[in-house]
């Protein structure tokens, strides 16, 4: 996925979250671009892939999270690894569009266990997804964030690679 597009879908996702203006301030609040800051690199280890499961307009993929690492950068980054989750992705529209929601948990380097929610749209190939954080100590601020991802499947199919971004809004 281009970072064009990440920025575009970033900016819409902030527009339609976006609250109320303060009347009393002259300066246009939508006047300036989002910027995006990578905070993480993370690689997902995959179980074996279900059979897939028919559902209205397509089918559903389930596949297990066995493992993993999450490699912070920057001040907001974390590091840590993956012991588990689930990845669920819906194929509709005759293959063009996909639905995904993908749950993992684990432990940062410094042992405070976190859980991560991924869901988003996209299509074969080029997905865009909003992550959020459940997690405390040094890292509680993630919470807060809105975090876009970028995420790749490995050709074999037993891991898929994500560049996590925080959106700026200055």
């Amino acid at each position: 996925m281009s970072l064009f597009r990440i920025l575009l879908a970033a900016l819409l996702a902030l527009l339609v979250s976006a609250r109320p203006a303060d009347q009393s301030s002259s300066a246009n609040p939508l006047s300036s671009t989002p910027r995006l800051q990578r905070i993480f690199r993370s690689t997902a280890l995959l179980g074996d892939f279900n059979a897939p499961i028919p559902i209205p307009g397509g089918q559903r993929i389930v596949a297990s999270v066995t493992g993993g690492t999450i490699t912070g950068e920057g001040q907001q980054g974390v590091t840590g690894t993956f012991k588990g989750g689930i990845s669920i992705i819906d194929v509709v529209n005759g293959g063009q569009s996909i639905i995904n929601n993908v749950q993992t948990f684990g432990t940062t380097s410094d042992g405070t266990p976190f859980l991560i929610t991924e869901s988003g749209l996209g299509s074969t190939g080029d997905d865009f997804a909003r992550l959020t954080f459940n997690i405390g100590g040094n890292f509680a601020n993630l919470q807060n964030q809105f975090i876009v991802t970028e995420a790749v499947l490995a050709a074999d199919r037993k891991s898929v690679m994500t560049v996590g971004y925080v959106v700026l809004d200055r």
